[in-house]
């Protein structure tokens, strides 16, 4: 009989984590991204994920906050990212090629949290663009719609995407900030407009 130690299972599951996340890149490798001009409209034409990084094309991404009270609900993303690996995030993603914005981010929520929000009431912050590079051959350069959610969600109703995420924690506003002050988190610009609504 074989006998599993925590060694054992902590090695199983690091391979299982790696197969999953080869499945996801090549799911985005063929993933379409509609192109957008300047005014955020859409021009008609679609490429690949890694085409519109690499030639820093403009797209719509959409994301969410989470919050409740003086708490914020955070992802912190897997070490093995490309971009702000290991950093503590809304939950955010890609538009994809003729989809639209509010059942894109359910599913990204589904996939990322196991959270069904779908018949969720949100409320749209804002549309902000965002550009930034990474590196010389990944460029983000999108419009993102971001919603926002007040409820709780109990830690234990989330099933994270391993895949994807690291873990999920709510920390209060203060605790939030000093993590954008010790850039342990993403910057976004529309952080300042979710601080205003939520200190009124």
């Amino acid at each position: 009989m074989q006998k599993f130690n925590k060694k054992t299972i902590n090695s199983q599951k690091k391979h299982k984590i790696s197969i999953l996340k080869r499945a996801d890149d090549l799911r985005r490798d063929m993933e379409k991204l509609d192109i957008i001009d300047e005014k955020g409209n859409l021009t008609g034409e679609s490429e690949g994920r890694k085409i519109v990084h690499k030639l820093g094309l403009r797209h719509h991404a959409c994301g969410i906050i989470i919050y409740n009270n003086d708490k914020i609900l955070l992802q912190q993303r897997s070490f093995k990212k490309e971009k702000n690996a290991g950093l503590w995030d809304i939950t955010a993603g890609h538009i994809m090629a003729g989809d639209k914005v509010l059942p894109s981010l359910a599913r990204e929520v589904k996939e990322e949290l196991g959270i069904d929000i779908a018949n969720e009431k949100l409320t749209l912050l804002g549309k902000y663009w965002r550009q930034e590079i990474y590196r010389q051959d990944f460029t983000e350069n999108e419009l993102d719609y971001i919603y926002l959610l007040e409820k709780y969600i109990p830690i234990e109703d989330i099933k994270i995407q391993e895949s994807e995420l690291e873990q999920v924690k709510y920390f209060t506003i203060h605790e939030f900030k000093q993590l954008l002050q010790e850039k342990k988190a993403t910057s976004r610009i529309f952080y300042q407009d979710f601080f205003k609504i939520i200190e009124k």
